[in-house]
């Protein structure tokens, strides 16, 4: 397929809406948590391919391009809620005044027994708890959490999207692992 400068034809964009909606759906999903969210995005690629066909070089398949493209939306969408975010954010309650543990145990490990880590894994209802507490982290620290451990991002790639220093990013990691920790042992291993 050769670059073009015309619009897609109403009837391709129609067939592309059929052949890859639920795909780019489901992705845009995965990364914002959001199904309102999702399909907003999703509807905004589909109107940029629209646009800027002319740019679709057929190189990669259609649904490359829009995945593409939806990934850069969502980039967007995480720099305007980071940017646009400015209250902060306080793990005060977990040190006293001189800066020591309140909570020791916050900081000890967790028992490690390969079936009982096996048990959660595979548990639907963990999954809605831990679910539930990404959901209560502030929405900057959800996106660094996302982006590390959901999309396997490397650091730098992290800090250069949201606009981080490497030391407020792995404060934020840090801070986050605090607050999921102490919401999981509250939720799940404290019921």
């Amino acid at each position: 397929m050769q670059q073009t400068d015309t619009p897609l034809s109403t009837f391709e964009l129609e067939k592309w809406i059929d052949d890859y909606s639920k795909a780019l759906l489901d992705r845009a999903y995965y990364l914002l948590s959001d199904k309102e969210d999702a399909k907003d995005v999703v509807h905004e690629v589909f109107l940029s391919a629209y646009k800027s066909k002319g740019s679709f070089q057929g190189k990669s398949s259609p649904l490359t391009w829009l995945t593409s493209i939806l990934h850069h939306k969502i980039a967007d969408i995480y720099k305007k809620r980071y940017n646009g975010n400015t209250q902060l954010f306080s793990v005060d309650h977990f040190f006293d005044k001189h800066g020591e543990w309140i909570e020791t145990d916050v900081a000890d490990p967790w028992e490690q027994d390969d079936y009982a880590v096996s048990a959660l894994l595979n548990n639907a209802d963990f999954y809605q708890v831990l679910n539930e507490c990404l959901e209560r982290l502030p929405r900057q620290w959800l996106m660094v959490v996302n982006k590390c451990y959901l999309q396997e991002q490397k650091a730098a790639e992290i800090c250069r999207e949201l606009n981080l220093s490497t030391a407020n990013y792995w404060k934020l990691l840090q801070r986050s692992r605090l607050q999921l920790r102490k919401c999981i042992d509250i939720h799940w291993f404290k019921i």
